[in-house]
C-alpha cells in the first residue's frame, strides 16, 4: 500500500501554476527561435510524417521513430502535397526527394509555422506532465524550480518548436523515470500500465531512448528484489512484481507497434521500399554483436522493420561513428576515440553557469529536502536514467550532434536543481531565497540578449560569439540562418549578379526556393577547374577560421583575396576571388559520392580517375581512397585495389583514420591478398553517408 502523504494531490491552483510555467517556457522558446529557419533535418521529418499519416507507409526517414513526425504532420494544412511514390536509390536521393517536395511543391513557410505550433504543443504537454509528477512527489516549490530550470535552459528552448527527436525523448525518459518510482512504491497495476506507456512513448520518440530505458528498467528490477529481500516477503510477491515488469515491457513494445500501425513491414501492403534494403543496411554494421542482434530482431519480427532499420542507422552513425576520428574540445583537436570528458564538456559549455550553479545547489540540498520513500526512489531512478544515458554516450563515436544528444541528462539536472528551490522554500531565510532566486535571475540576464538560443554557449566556452573556436559540432548551428542569408542576399548579393558559394550547411533545395544565387563549385564530374579559381560571394562559418593541420586547412590561404562583408552569428559572408585547389577537390568528391550512391553510377574507370584527381590534391582524403579502392575492386584490378585501400595508412599520423574503418580496410586488404574471388568481396560503404 502507499504510505500516507506519499503522493501530494494537486489542486486546481497548482495545475494552473504549472500550466503558467509551461506557457512561460514556450514564450521564452518562441522569442529565442523567432529568427530560425528550418534545421537541415526538419523538411525530411515533416514530409515523412505526412506520408506516414496519409498512407500508413513508414519507408521515409526510418532513421527516427515516428512520434514527433506524426505530431507535426497532424497540423499540416490540407493543401500540403506529396509527390508520387518512387524508388529511392540511397540516403542522398531520399533527402533530395523530400526537400524538393517540401520546398518546391508546398508553402514551406506555412508548413514550418504549423509544425512549430504542433511541436510546442507536444513538448508543452509532456513538460506539464513532468511538472505534475515532480510536484506530486517532491512538492510545488521543487516543481516550480524544475520547470524554471528547464524553461530557461537555452538548448531546451531552442528545441521547443523544432521537428526533431531530442527534446521529446528527454522529456519522455524523465516521465518514465518518475513513473517507475511510483511503481516501486506501490506495485499497483495502474502504475505498471503508466510506466509501459511512458516507455513506449520514449521508444517512439528516438532510438537513443534505449540506454535510459534500460537503466530505468534495471533499477526498477533491482528495487523489486531489494524490497523483497529486505521485507522478507514470500516468493510469490517477487513473482508478482516480475510479472508486472514483464507487463511493462509488453505495454512499451505494444505502444511502439501502435505508432507503426501494427504492421511489421514499412508499408501496409508488405512492401519495404527503404532507400537501402534491410539486408544491406544490416550488412553495413561493422560491430558484429550489433549486426547479429538486429538481424535476430528482424528475423523474429520482434519490432517493426522500420524501427529496426532506423536502429541500424543509429548504431552505424552514433555508435560506430561516421568515420570521424577527431573531436574539437575546448579549442584542442583530439584524435581517436572521444575522451571521457567529451559529453560532460558539451553540457558544461552549453548550460548557463547560473543553472549549473543551481544544479550544484540542488545536489547539496538533496539530503535536507528528501524526506519520503517516494522522493528517495524518484531521485534514485532519475540518477539511474542520467547515468546510463551518459554512459552510453561515452561509448559513442558520434560526437557530431553535440549537446542535443545529452538533453536527457540536462532534463535530469533540472529535476535535481529543483531541490534548491525546495530548500529555499523550507528555510525561508533571506540568504537562501536570494541565493536561489538570484541564480534564476542571473540566468535570465545571461541569456536574454542571445537572439538565437540554439547557438548559446556560456562563458567557459568563450561565449556565444567565440564558441566556434572551442567546439565544432551541431550545438553551434544546424542550418537555421537561411532566412537572414536570404535578406542579406537580396540587398547586397543579387544586385551584383555574382554567384554565392556556400560552405555553410543548409538545404540546397531551400536555397533555390529562397532564390539565393548559390552555385556549386563543382556542378558535374566533367569539371576542369583544377586550379580552384572562384569569384563571387562565399559563405563560411566562424569555425572555418580555425586552422586544422591534420587536413592542411590554413585560413590564411582560404581567405586570401576575400573580404568579410557580413557576419550573421556563426555565419560569415565573404566577397572576392578565391584560388584554392583543395576546396575544388573536396567539392568534386561531394559530386562523386552522388554519382556512386545516389545515381548508382557504374563507370568505374571514371570513378577511379576522379578519386585519383582528388587524392592528388589531398592525399590523406580517406573517403576518396575508399572509393578508389572500390572502383578498382569492381574493375577486377586486385593490385590497384590493394594499393588504394592501403593509401590511408600512409597518413595515419594525421589522426583521421578511425579504428573501425581501419579494421574494415585491413579486412578487405587481407581478403584481396588471399586470392579470394573479387566478385565475392563487397565494396566498402562510405562512412560519410550515415
Amino acid at each position: 500500500m502507499t504510505p500516507p502523504a506519499t503522493f501530494r494531490r494537486l489542486t486546481p491552483v497548482h495545475t494552473l501554476v504549472l500550466l503558467a510555467l509551461v506557457l512561460l517556457a514556450t514564450a521564452r522558446s518562441a522569442v529565442g527561435t523567432r529568427l530560425d529557419s528550418l534545421t537541415v533535418d526538419e523538411p525530411w521529418h515533416i514530409v515523412a510524417g505526412v506520408e506516414y499519416l496519409r498512407t500508413n507507409d513508414f519507408r521515409l526517414n526510418p532513421e527516427h521513430p515516428p512520434l514527433v513526425k506524426l505530431v507535426a504532420a497532424a497540423n499540416m494544412p490540407a493543401t500540403f502535397t506529396l509527390r508520387p511514390k518512387s524508388a529511392l536509390s540511397d540516403k542522398g536521393a531520399e533527402r533530395d526527394f523530400v526537400e524538393e517536395t517540401f520546398f518546391f511543391d508546398n508553402d514551406f513557410r506555412l508548413a514550418q509555422d504549423r509544425a512549430r505550433i504542433a511541436v510546442w504543443t507536444l513538448n508543452g504537454a509532456m513538460l506539464l506532465i513532468l511538472g505534475a509528477l515532480v510536484a506530486s512527489a517532491f512538492g510545488m516549490p521543487w516543481a516550480i524550480g524544475t520547470l524554471l530550470f528547464i524553461g530557461f535552459e537555452p538548448t531546451v528552448g531552442a528545441h521547443g518548436p523544432v521537428v526533431m527527436t531530442d527534446l521529446p525523448v528527454a522529456l519522455a525518459l524523465a516521465i518514465a523515470a518518475l513513473t517507475a518510482a511510483r511503481l516501486i512504491m506501490t506495485w499497483q497495476w495502474r502504475w505498471a500500465l503508466a510506466l509501459g506507456l511512458a516507455m513506449g512513448l520514449a521508444l517512439a520518440a528516438k532510438h537513443s531512448a534505449l540506454p535510459g530505458l534500460a537503466g530505468i528498467g534495471a533499477f526498477t528490477a533491482f528495487a523489486a528484489v531489494w524490497q523483497w529481500h529486505r521485507q522478507r516477503r514470500y516468493l510469490n510477491t517477487l513473482a508478482l512484481h516480475a510479472g508486472q515488469l514483464a507487463f511493462v515491457v509488453l505495454v512499451a513494445i505494444g505502444t511502439l507497434w501502435a505508432f507503426y500501425g501494427f504492421h511489421f513491414h514499412a508499408g501496409p501492403n508488405g512492401a519495404d521500399d527503404f532507400n537501402r534494403t534491410m539486408v544491406a543496411k544490416l550488412g553495413d554494421l561493422r560491430v558484429v554483436r550489433w549486426r547479429d542482434l538486429l538481424t535476430a530482431l528482424d528475423r523474429w519480427h520482434i519490432l517493426p522493420r522500420s524501427y529496426i532499420w532506423g536502429l541500424a542507422d543509429t548504431v552505424r552513425a552514433g555508435v560506430e561513428g561516421r568515420g570521424d576520428n577527431q573531436h574539437l574540445l575546448w579549442g584542442t583537436m583530439v584524435y581517436g576515440a572521444p575522451p571521457w570528458y567529451t559529453w560532460p564538456s558539451f553540457i558544461l559549455s552549453k548550460v548557463p553557469l547560473a543553472l549549473l550553479g543551481l544544479a550544484v545547489v540542488g545536489v547539496g540540498a538533496l539530503r535536507r529536502t528528501i524526506t519520503t520513500p517516494l522522493q528517495r526512489w524518484s531521485t534514485a531512478v532519475v540518477l539511474a536514467l542520467a547515468a546510463t544515458h551518459l554512459f552510453a554516450l561515452s561509448g559513442s563515436l558520434g560526437t557530431y550532434a553535440g549537446v542535443r544528444h545529452a538533453l536527457p541528462v540536462i532534463v535530469a539536472l533540472g529535476i535535481i536543481a529543483g531541490a534548491g528551490a525546495q530548500f529555499a522554500w523550507q528555510q525561508r531565510t533571506r540568504m537562501s531565497v536570494l541565493g536561489v532566486g538570484g541564480l534564476y535571475a542571473a540566468t535570465i540576464v545571461m541569456t536574454v540578449r542571445i537572439p538565437r538560443l540554439w547557438e548559446y554557449h556560456n562563458e567557459l566556452a568563450g561565449g556565444t560569439l567565440n564558441a566556434a573556436l572551442a567546439f565544432g559540432n551541431e550545438g553551434l548551428d544546424l542550418g537555421q540562418r537561411a532566412y537572414e542569408i536570404k535578406q542579406f542576399s537580396d540587398s547586397a548579393i543579387v544586385p551584383t549578379g555574382l554567384p554565392t558559394y556556400s560552405s555553410y550547411w543548409f538545404g540546397e533545395e531551400q536555397a533555390k526556393a529562397l532564390k539565393l544565387t548559390t552555385a556549386r563549385k563543382v556542378e558535374s564530374l566533367a569539371d576542369t577547374n583544377r586550379a580552384g579559381i572562384y569569384t563571387g560571394f562565399f559563405i563560411y562559418t566562424a569555425s572555418d577560421r580555425r586552422p586544422d593541420p591534420s587536413s592542411d586547412w590554413d585560413p590564411a590561404k582560404v581567405f586570401a583575396g576575400l573580404t568579410m562583408v557580413k557576419r550573421l552569428g556563426i555565419v560569415e559572408v565573404w566577397e572576392g576571388t578565391q584560388t584554392l585547389p583543395r576546396t575544388r577537390a573536396s567539392n568534386l568528391f561531394r559530386r562523386l559520392l552522388e554519382y556512386v550512391y545516389d545515381e548508382k553510377g557504374t563507370d568505374y574507370a571514371m570513378i577511379a580517375t576522379k578519386a585519383t584527381e582528388i587524392l592528388d590534391v589531398m592525399p590523406w582524403h580517406l573517403p576518396a581512397a575508399i572509393e578508389l579502392g572500390n572502383a578498382y575492386l569492381r574493375m577486377g584490378d586486385r593490385a590497384a585495389a590493394i594499393a588504394a585501400y592501403q593509401r590511408p595508412f600512409a597518413h595515419e599520423k594525421r589522426g583521421l583514420l578511425g579504428a573501425l574503418v581501419k579494421q574494415e580496410l585491413e579486412s578487405h586488404i587481407k581478403r584481396l591478398e588471399s586470392g579470394e574471388a573479387m566478385t565475392a568481396i563487397p565494396s566498402i560503404r562510405s562512412p560519410q553517408l550515415e
